[in-house]
């Protein structure tokens, strides 16, 4: 009996093989569902939020538009010598700050000097000179008075001579000398009054209308001026810059001999997108980043928005008009200019002219994208350490 038994082991069982098989492949199809289904949720949730951040974008951009071309503006000025001479000293130091009314460069003042004193002696000499007028209008003036008194006698002494010639008792030769006599007098009291004329019409108006007077005065007030721009000084707060000005060199008036750049009157000019003005105004707050201030975070005030800009179309009389090229719905976006103002103080010593600038403006103060708005301008500032 031990010969005919087999061990359990050894048997088989054909239906083993196909259930462990059919239970495999179902494993492997659930795991590939699993997969798909993981799959297809991660794709909708990305995008969803792509779709979320374009709609955000939308919005964003009509209520908090921002730009990253911006630039800080200012005065630049040239400095111009009004007067011509040698610089005998240069008082200021390339790109330092200085204050309104500091020296920038002093002129060679000797032949202003000069000048000055000439003229202060010409105002002397010219009320000198209305003395001695004056004193001729006086002259003048007796002599009238003497000649009308000698004309008076002579009328008396005529008048008595042609009664008695009248009479017999003297002669008419008598008559004829009184006659004569009469008329000297009458011309000397013209000769008189001419004269007086004369001497008036030179002495002109007196004190310091007098025309002499008035002309040595203004030369004078001329040469006080011109020492007083030797000293050519600094038209306002800010620095000089751009300049190679060593003592002796001739500066000649009305040629630039150094660049000014104004501390005081600086603002930003940002670059925005047509499409993202549609709620912007003037007055609207603004904060923006300056890449020189990494890291720094300003406020400001949106000061205009630029009615217009130049496009290209210089269309002259005689010619056909021009028409753009661009079509589409991607085509080119037009950008106008936006006027930044800011505190002066705020952002003082980061005002560098031609700085670039991240701006972004909030056009509604209640806005709940503000939020997003104020944490993005502050990350692009931190940013800026890398740029």
């Amino acid at each position: 009996m031990t010969d005919n038994k087999q061990p359990a082991s050894n048997v088989e069982d054909p239906a083993m093989p196909e259930d462990v098989t059919k239970e495999s492949s179902q494993q492997h199809i659930a795991k590939d569902n699993a997969k798909t289904l993981k799959i297809r949720k991660v794709t909708n949730i990305i995008l969803l939020v792509v779709c979320g951040l374009f709609v955000f974008h939308l919005i964003a951009d009509r209520f908090i538009p921002i730009t990253d071309l911006g630039r800080v503006r200012g005065f630049v000025v040239p400095i111009t010598p009004q007067v011509s001479g040698e610089v005998i000293e240069i008082s200021v130091i390339p790109n330092t700050l200085v204050q309104e009314g500091d020296v920038l460069a002093k002129i060679n003042p000797i032949d202003y000097e000069i000048a000055l004193q000439t003229a202060q002696q010409n105002v002397t000499q010219a009320g000198q000179n209305m003395g001695a007028l004056s004193a001729n209008v006086t002259a003048s003036e007796a002599k009238v008075t003497s000649a009308k008194a000698s004309l008076k006698n002579a009328q008396v002494q005529s008048k008595r001579i042609f009664a008695m010639a009248d009479k017999g008792v003297m002669s008419q030769a008598d008559a004829d000398n009184a006659r004569a006599e009469l008329s000297s007098a009458e011309a000397g009291v013209a000769s008189a009054q001419a004269d007086l004329a004369k001497s008036k019409e030179r002495l002109g108006s007196e004190g310091e209308n007098n025309t002499n007077v008035k002309s040595a005065l203004l030369a004078l007030e001329q040469a006080k001026i011109n020492l007083e721009r030797t000293h050519i000084i600094a038209p306002t707060s800010g620095v000089a810059a751009n300049f190679r000005l060593k003592e002796g060199v001739y500066a000649v008036a009305g040629q630039p001999i150094m660049t000014f750049i104004s501390s005081e009157d600086v603002w930003i000019e940002a670059s925005y997108r047509e499409n993202s003005l549609g709620n912007m105004k003037a007055g609207d707050d603004v904060e923006f980043a300056l890449d020189f201030a990494p890291g720094k975070v300003f406020k400001g005030k949106v000061a205009f928005i630029d009615y217009g800009i130049d496009w290209g179309q210089n269309e002259q009389s005689g010619k056909l008009a021009q028409a753009s090229g661009q079509t589409g719905w991607l085509r080119q976006s037009q950008r106008f200019p936006v006027t930044i103002t800011f505190d002066k103080e705020i952002a003082k010593g980061f005002k560098r002219v031609g700085g670039q600038a991240d701006v972004i403006v909030y056009t509604d103060d209640s806005s709940i994208v503000n939020v997003f708005g104020k944490l993005w301008i502050r990350l692009i500032s931190w940013l800026s350490y890398v740029r």
